[in-house]
Formats: C-alpha cells, structure tokens, sequence
C-alpha cells in the first residue's frame, strides 16, 4: 500500500539523531536541510552528539545552532554508542538517525512516518541517493548468508525507480537515515557496541525481525548523500577488518540456537578463503576474524537473550536476505568455494537455490554498507 500522509495535528514528536566527529564543516548542510522539513518544528528535537571533535564543533553549534541540543563527548566512541546514548536522552516517541554527510528532502520525515502509520513497522529506512541524485546508493538492505551486509540496487539510476512510492518489506535500514520507534529501539538492545561502526544497522535490522518486529523501506521518503565524506576517519584497512569482525559477530548472534554454530564455521572458513584468494586483503581478514573470537564471550550472551524472545524462525528471516548467495569478493575460485563450504557446512539446506544472476556477480558489494 501506498503510504498516506499523515495530519499534522496528528505528526508525533520525533529527535533527530546526528552523530558527528570532525564533521563541522559537513554539518551546515545537514542541519540546514532538517530545520527546512516540512514538519512542524515544535514537534522535532535536534540532538548532535559529538565524538570528541577537535574542530571546534560543539562552540560552532552554539554559536550558529542554539536551538541543537548537544551532547559533547570527549573520545571518539564510534556510532553506535553515541546513537545509544542519544537514544537515553532523547524526549520523543521516535528517533531519526541521520549520518551528518547528508541532506534531506523537505518531505524526508514526513515520508517516514507515513511509512511507519501506513506498515506498523518499528524502523523505517529511507532511500538514499548520491548527492547529485542521479544514482541511488540505498534502496533498502541486502544480506548474504554470513553477514555481509549490502544496499539494494547500489549505484543504479535513480530516474528508473522514480515513481516507486510504496513501502515495502526490507531486513534493515541504513543507519544514516533510519526513523525507528525509540521504545522498540532500546527493548531490542539499539545498535552493539562491540561493533564501533559498520553493519551494527545490518546486525540491527535481522535481530528486529527475530524479536517480532518489523523493518521497512519507505521510497518516497529521499536522501543525499557525500559518498564517503566521513569515511577519512578510518583507513581502508581498519575499516575492513571491522567489516569483517561484524559481520561474524551478527552471524553468532542471530541465527537460531540449532543453526548458528555451523553458520559461524562456514562464516570463518570463508574469512580464511577471501584472506588466501586476495592476498591484500589477508591482514584484515585476520584481524576481524581475531577480534570477533575475542569478541564471543559478550556476544554469546547476547545471542542467548535473542534466542529468549525470538518470535521468527531462520526460515521466516531468510527471504528478506534478498541475496543470501552474494560474494563477498569477486571471482569464480571464490564462488565455487562458498558452494563447497556451504555444502559442507549444510548451510545451504536453508537457503534457496543459487540464481544465475547471483552467481554471475562479481563485484564485493558487501562493503558499500550505507
């Protein structure tokens, strides 16, 4: 069903949720395009929590931006704890997270809560475009069967999907432009922060769905964004292994008791096939795969409190992966391994078959993680 615009006298208070670290000079325009939505501004809130920022940003924002309310933190904490700690503070039924390399539609909000009103979803993703928009960079998420998150139709032309108003079904929404009920939010856990950055919207998205709730995708609802603006603050090399540290972690966690061992094993023996196949990429590989062991103990116990309130099966969860088959690096050397070992690991008894198109992919789109 179409989304349908919801009366103002009837719009919730939402906060705004906009984590920055150095990020001063990208905030103008994300702040400038968030006091222009067309929402009634006594029901929105401004929250900037601020990463330790050695740019001046917290006296920048009230000095230009008394109406923002800022939390100043003195350490670079990474996103998902600042968005936690937002998440306590804030006043408001629903929280927006915004990445601060961004701009917003006028009608960005309201899209979102017609969206919510219209699904009953307890998270609600946004369709982000480049900052041109011309192409789109997230039209909802994809996951392959060990935790590589994906967007949806990344780097397509967005004038193809351009009418598309209706929301649908999507395993998560990208951290960078999500409305999520803040009740639903904190009761789940809200983002891991053993995690730091990267995939913790994926690992977010499939444990909602594993408690009862629901994540959707609203078209309608649009955002620009300065394709990696903000990703100086970590180099390539870290930010991969982070990946694939996470990416294990959500394995762990989020599958059901019976299945979720097995599916770690094959998630680590295709860590060591994508190490042996790309030589580059073989330090962060190890390194994520070190750190996720040490990680287990703290995600044991977390994925022992999914599996006590977890209402939806593997098999009802599957589907929303869209591409469970999807590699993680390009070639065929890889591709017949991950059939092999998923063979052998009977992981692949949950999924469906290998669709041409899928195993004709050969880029890693695993790491374009909105």
């Amino acid at each position: 069903m179409t989304a349908t615009p919801v009366a103002g006298a009837e719009l919730p208070e939402v906060t705004f949720v906009v984590v920055t670290c150095n990020g001063r000079a990208l905030l103008a325009e994300c702040l400038a395009s968030l006091r222009e939505q067309d929402y009634p501004a006594h029901r929105v809130e401004v929250l900037v929590y601020d990463n330790g920022s050695g740019d001046g940003t917290p006296a920048w924002l009230a000095r230009e931006h008394p109406s923002v309310r800022v939390i100043a933190a003195p350490d670079n904490t990474g996103f998902a704890a600042p968005n936690n700690r937002a998440a306590e503070s804030a006043a408001s039924p629903l929280l927006c997270l915004v990445n601060n390399d961004m701009r917003f539609a006028r009608t960005f909000l309201r899209e979102l809560v017609a969206a919510r009103a219209a699904t009953g979803a307890a998270c609600i993703g946004a369709r982000i475009l480049s900052a041109d928009g011309s192409r789109i960079e997230f039209d909802g998420g994809t996951m392959n069967f060990h935790g590589h998150g994906a967007p949806w139709r990344h780097g397509v032309d967005a004038t193809r999907h351009a009418a598309e108003s209706t929301p649908r079904d999507s395993l998560f929404a990208s951290g960078g432009a999500m409305l999520i009920d803040r009740q639903a939010f904190r009761s789940s856990g809200g983002f891991d922060e053993g995690y730091f950055a990267y995939f913790e919207d994926v690992d977010l998205g499939w444990r909602l769905w594993a408690l009862g709730e629901r994540c959707a995708h609203a078209p309608a609802a649009r955002a620009y964004h300065r394709e990696h603006a903000s990703e100086h603050l970590l180099g390539p090399g870290r930010r991969l292994a982070m990946l694939e540290r996470n990416a294990l972690c959500s394995v762990w966690k989020n599958y059901e008791d019976t299945r979720g061992p097995r599916m770690f094993g094959c998630a680590l023996a295709l860590a060591s096939e994508r190490a042996r196949l790309e030589p580059g990429r073989r330090e962060a590989c190890e390194q994520g795969v070190l750190e996720a062991t040490a990680l287990l103990p703290a995600m044991e116990e977390r994925r022992r409190a999914i599996a006590a309130r977890r209402r939806r099966t593997d098999r009802e969860i599957v589907p929303l992966f869209r591409e469970p088959w999807r590699p993680a690096i390009a070639g065929d050397a890889y591709l017949e391994r991950q059939r092999t070992l998923a063979a052998a690991f009977g992981a692949d008894e949950l999924l469906p078959a290998e669709s041409d198109e899928t195993a004709g992919r050969r880029s890693g789109e695993a790491e374009r993680c909105a």
